[in-house]
This record gives C-alpha cells, structure tokens and sequence, in this order.
C-alpha cells in the first residue's frame, strides 16, 4: 500500500537538537504542534507558543492550517493571523516562527505522485507481458508493506527518541527553575538578613529564626527537585529499554521479513501457476499487517497521550504548589516587615515623648532660674530667644524632612501602581510567552524592592541628620547653661559652684563653709562689706545646681562629686575642732594682743584654728580650682577681692606670687615691713617667706606672728 499521508519537510538545515524535527508526518487529521506537552508534536522552543497550531483534515480530503501563536504564522511570506485558518496546497511554505528557525513545505504525496505521472511519458502496456506485470505488482506491493513495516518501526524508535529528548529538556528545565528558585530564596533571605543586622536580640533571634527556615525551605526544595530528577531519570531508563527493546524488534522483524522475501520469491520462482492464490494471500497477508500497524499506532499514540498529559498535569500541579508557598512566604515577610516598622515608630514615639520630657525639665528649670534675681532675667530671656529660634529651625529641618519623606513615598507609591499596571498588561498580553518574560518582571520587581529599600535608607539619613540636629542644638543649650552656671553661680571665696548655697542680708550668695570661715574674722559681706546680720540657706539654687549637674559630662560630674566629698571632710574637720577646743578651754593670751572679736580664754586657740582651717582650705581651693577649666572664660562676675599676679623676688630666685589687692581695710597691714621678731614673740609682724600668700589678716598658726600664714612661715 502507498502512504498517502502528508507531510512537512524543513527547507533549512536545523540545529543538531532540533535535527528529529526535519520532518513532520501529519498522522491525524487534528495535528497540533507546539511547546506544550499536549500536541502531536512538542518543539521545545521559546518563540513556539504552547498550543501554535492546528492542522486539520476535511471531509473533502484538504488540509487547513488554524494559528493560535501569540508571535504569527506566516504561508508564502502573508502572515495568518490568530484564529485565522488557511488551505494548504502542495508546496506551500509554512514559516512558524519570526526567527524563522523553523521554515516547512508541505507536501501531498497524491499530488506529487500526479506531478511525477504528469512529468513521465505514457507508455501502453503490451497484453502479452501481463503475467510479468502481476509479478512484478506483487513484488512490488510485498516490498511497499515491508517498507511500510520498516518505517512503522522507525517511527516507533523516533517517538521514543523523541520523548525522551522532551524528557531531557523537562529534566534541564525542573533544574533550572530550582536553580532560580534556590538563588531567588537565597537572596529574599539575604536582604533579609541584611535589613535585620541593626537591631537588637530581638532581631538577631528573627535572623536565626529567618536563617533555620530558609535552610529548611532549600532542604525541602532540593529534596522535591532530587525526587523529580530521579523520577525523570527512571522514565529516561524506562524510555532507554523500550528504545533498546524496540531496536532487538526492529531488527528481529527486519530479519523475518528478508527470509520471508527471500522464502515469497523461492515460492514465486516454484509456482509461477498459483498466482492468483498468492495474490489472494499476500492480499490477506498484507491487510492483517496493516491492522497490526494500526493497532500498534494507535496504542503507541494513547501511550504518549497519557504519559504527556500526566507530566503536564504533574507539573502543573508543583507549579501551583510553588507559587502557593511563595505568596505564603511573602505574606510572612510583609507581616514581619510591618511588625519591625510598628516597632520602630514606637520607639520613635518615645524618644519624641523623652525630648518633651526634656524640654519640660529645661522650662521648669528656666522658670527656677528666672526667680533667683532680677540681674539673670535679660539672661535668661536671651537663652529662651535662642531656643525658641533653635526649635524653629528645628521644627523646619523635621517639616523639610516629613515633606522630602511624602514626596520620596509618593514617588514609590506612584512607581508601584505603574509596574503593577505594567506587569499587568505585560501578563495579560504575554501570557502564553516563555519564562524569560517572567524573569524579567521579577527582576523589575527586585529593583524597585531596592528603591523602597534605598528610600527606607534615606528616610532613616534624613532621621538620623534631624536627631545628629537636635542633639548639637542640647549640646548647645548645656554649654550656654554650663557657661551661665560658671558665671553667675559661683561662691566668690572659693571660685567654685555653690555647696549648701547661703544668702546673706545683703542677697549675695557664698558656700555655707566658706561663708562660717570668713565670719570667724570678720562680720562683713566680702563682697559689699555689710554687716552680716542674718543666713538664710538657698535650697532652690542647690536643687538647680545637682540637677544641672545631671546632666553635664561624666567627667564634670566626677570632680562634683569629689568636691562634695572634700567639703564634707572639711565641715566635719571644723565641727570635730571646734567641739575639742570647746573641752580644752581657754588660751594664755588675751583679746588685745591678738586684735580678735573672741573671747579672752578662746581667742588664740580659735584663731589658731582658723588659720589651719584657712590653710587646709586654701590647700583644698588650689587642688579643687580645675572644676571648669576647659572654659577659659571661667571665673566670678560677683566682684571678687582676689586676683593673680606674677613677681620676682629680691633675692633673685623667680618664684610665683599671689597678692591680694584688698580695700582701705586692708592696705596697711599689707605693707607692714620685715621687723625680724622671734618665733616666740606672738606680737610682732613678720612677714612670710618670698612668693608666699598671705591674705592681710590673721596670725601665723605655727609661730603665732602677724604678716604671713602657716604655708609662708620663715620659722620653719
């Protein structure tokens, strides 16, 4: 029997994997060719949609060709369009695709049989050799069913050969989604990891708790892509046998069929008599062949039927598994993301409700300081100017700052709505189009995941440039206070800031023991020189002071600390003194002698106490003076009586001398000359050793002499 079927034939020579393709038998009057696994024919490439076309068989024996590609068919250069259907004729050149890898000419073999008959000149058969022509009929039928065998076998091997390079190609393309799929999971985690680094357990234990599930995720993932891998490379063992065992029948029935040649022309040979009954049984022979190839075709076709729409099924079914467990994740992952942001505003509502906290400590403190006196208001008034101007600077910097926010948010927001509109339309159009497409719209998604992180980073600078603000304009403020402290709530005597601050009648302030010291010589304010007639201790100015304190340097509040601890030492040294000179009793020498305010019995034995206080003071002040010695603009505006100033003395030696300049009170006992008295004539003035202070007032507590202190005594 003569095959009759059509086919196309490629007229270009193809790649080497796509070599199985250079012939294409429509063996069915539906013929579907495509990407899919579905069709008659699967050609795994991108530019072939999945369902491309449909040739199909009429009643009236003429093939029409139906396009449902998404890039177009084109028949003799015209191209078809989707849904549109056209008649093939015999030769016509069918173009599949626009890179035109895929170009076929379909051929009808009738019509070319009619061509060759056409072509060949008629010859009339001689009556005489009608025998030799049944014969050579008859080989020549016995021939054509051979072939027919043959070519069935062949098919047979091609269509093994054909699933099992789909089945290869389904093998690369299960590793390479896992592949994508492994280093898409690998860099979500990733970002993640790195959007977490800057928080604290709390987060470091989400990045664990991140980490074990993406190890998980790639563990399972790699266990379901290793089971389909070898499930696929099972099939490929499978399809390997039945080729091996298809090519052991092929080549047993080729043998079968050259004995039975050989044995049907011995015959033919024998009995040249019977032909008619060779004729009927090669007839009958031939039919029963026929039927098996049918059947055969047929079982093979269901076969691969089946085994497609099972593979399809399959991977459709991990795919939507897949996409399932991607959208769980990223929902997880936007929850995440939503509690960290939730975290972070809130801790932001706390710094802003720690900043209001501050500011009302600083205005609490501001109205303290503006009822000490009536001087320090133009002073404060100026700080509260300066402030008011720094929180409108700062309150522009946060409205620059919440508008450049809107304005970057509503950009991202915008961007989103037009690559969701995009990636929409793209979907909609390019549905049936290859993954490469899809992999470009992930990527899209990925690079606009990296602007919202970029903007995240620029919100969090512009945050951090608002808070780096506020904390120099605090820096600020606290030097201005630490400078106003320096300057107006320092004691005059001590040159530091108050310690149990005591107001006088006459409203100046001093130390309380810096003040009881000065009183035992004299009943007169240091500064203005009223009579000191009543005390009154000043708890607001020392509330303000530790609390201004607080909030000063580490260091600053150290030196506080150990000036307290030195003052306390020494308030407990005087009232230990004092208590024991109570229980002695009273000196040998008298009130006018020693020029005092004291009593008889106690005078000298007070004053003796009084300068060893005086001198240990004096020790503590010059060991104590470094409180605020980085401001060089340090010391009292108050009208303090002491100052510095360097001379030379006679003898040649440079030493430093520190002079009191004092009032009208004081000069003439700041002038008294070197008489040269005794150490035991308490009387006399004896002036201290060179460079040595002495204040003006007082005696000597080892030698009892006027005109130096205990620190400058010659006598020692």
């Amino acid at each position: 029997m003569e095959n009759n079927e059509p086919y196309l034939i490629s007229t270009k020579t193809l790649k080497p994997e796509f070599e199985s393709f250079g012939k294409i038998s429509l063996t069915s009057e539906d013929f579907s060719i495509g990407r899919g696994l579905q069709n008659s024919v699967t050609i795994p490439f991108l530019t072939i949609s999945r369902s491309h076309c449909i040739i199909r068989k009429t009643n009236h024996d003429t093939w029409y060709i139906e396009d449902y590609s998404s890039c177009g068919i084109e028949i003799n250069g015209v191209k078809l369009g989707r849904a549109n259907k056209k008649r093939l004729q015999h030769k016509d050149i069918i173009c599949l695709e626009p890179t035109q890898e895929f170009i076929y000419s379909f051929i009808d073999p009738v019509q070319e049989n009619l061509d060759n008959v056409c072509e060949s000149p008629r010859k009339r058969i001689k009556l005489e050799n009608i025998d030799n022509d049944i014969i050579s009929n008859v080989k020549m039928k016995f021939e054509h069913s051979q072939s027919c065998k043959i070519k069935h076998i062949e098919d047979k091997i091609q269509n093994a050969k054909q699933m099992q390079t789909t089945s290869m190609i389904l093998k690369e393309q299960l590793q390479l989604e896992m592949n994508k799929k492994i280093e898409q999971l690998k860099h979500d985690y990733t970002l993640q990891i790195e959007d977490l680094k800057g928080e604290k357990s709390a987060v470091e234990k989400q990045k664990a708790v991140l980490i074990e599930e993406r190890d998980n995720l790639l563990t399972t993932v790699k266990k379901e892509m290793e089971g389909r891998i070898s499930d696929l490379m099972e099939q490929i063992k499978k399809h390997h046998e039945a080729e091996s065992e298809l090519v052991v029948e092929n080549n047993l029935l080729k043998e079968k069929l050259l004995k039975e040649r050989e044995e049907f022309l011995s015959e033919l040979n024998r009995e040249s008599s019977s032909k008619q009954d060779l004729l009927v049984k090669l007839e009958a022979k031939i039919r029963e062949q026929e039927e098996i190839r049918l059947n055969e075709k047929k079982e093979l076709e269901e076969m691969l039927r089946r085994e497609t729409e099972r593979l399809q099924i399959a991977k459709e079914k991990e795919l939507k598994e897949f996409e399932v467990q991607k959208k769980s994740r990223e929902l997880e992952l936007l929850q995440e993301l939503n509690e960290l942001k939730k975290n972070l505003e809130s801790k932001m509502e706390q710094t802003e409700q720690q900043k209001l906290q501050v500011e009302q400590v600083l205005n609490n403190q501001m109205e303290q300081m503006k009822k000490v006196s009536d001087e320090e208001k133009l002073k404060m008034e100026k700080l509260v100017h300066e402030r008011e101007e720094l929180q409108k600077k700062l309150a522009e910097a946060q409205q620059n700052a919440d508008k450049s926010i809107v304005e970057l948010q509503t950009r991202v927001k915008d961007r989103e709505t037009e690559l969701a509109a995009l990636a929409a339309d793209r979907i909609q159009k390019h549905a049936e189009q290859s993954t490469e497409v899809i992999n470009s719209l992930l990527e899209q998604l990925d690079r606009v995941k990296s602007q919202l992180r970029s903007v995240e980073t620029e919100k969090e600078m512009l945050k951090a440039v608002n808070e780096y603000g506020e904390t120099s304009t605090k820096e600020n403020a606290l030097v201005e206070f630490t400078n106003i402290m320096e300057n107006e709530l320092q004691c005059s005597i001590c040159a530091e800031l108050f310690v149990s601050a005591t107001t006088l009648n006459c409203s100046h302030t001093f130390c309380k023991y810096c003040i009881t010291m000065w009183k035992k010589k004299k009943k007169e304010c240091p500064i203005c020189r009223a009579t000191i007639t009543s005390e009154c201790k000043s708890l607001v100015l020392d509330s303000f002071i530790e609390k201004m304190v607080e909030s000063l340097t580490e260091e600053m509040k150290q030196k506080r600390m150990n000036l307290l601890k030195s003052r306390e030492e020494l308030e407990s040294e005087l009232s230990r003194r004092l208590n024991s000179n109570n229980s002695r009793g009273s000196s040998s020498y008298d009130e006018s002698d020693y020029n005092s305010d004291f009593d008889e019995g106690e005078g000298e034995e007070e004053e003796e106490e009084e300068y060893s206080d005086f001198r240990e003071y004096d020790d503590y002040s010059g060991a104590g003076h470094s409180f605020f010695d980085e401001y060089p603009d340090s010391g009292s505006d108050n009208g303090s009586d002491d100052s510095i100033s360097l001379t030379s003395s006679a003898s040649g030696h440079s030493n430093t001398s520190i002079a009191a300049p004092v009032d009208s009170r004081h000069a003439g006992a700041a002038g008294a000359s070197n008489t040269g008295e005794a150490r035991t004539n308490r009387r006399g003035i004896v002036p201290g050793t060179p460079g040595s202070y002495y204040g003006g007032y007082g005696r000597c507590f080892s030698c009892g002499a006027r005109g130096h202190w205990a620190p400058g005594c010659p006598f020692k």
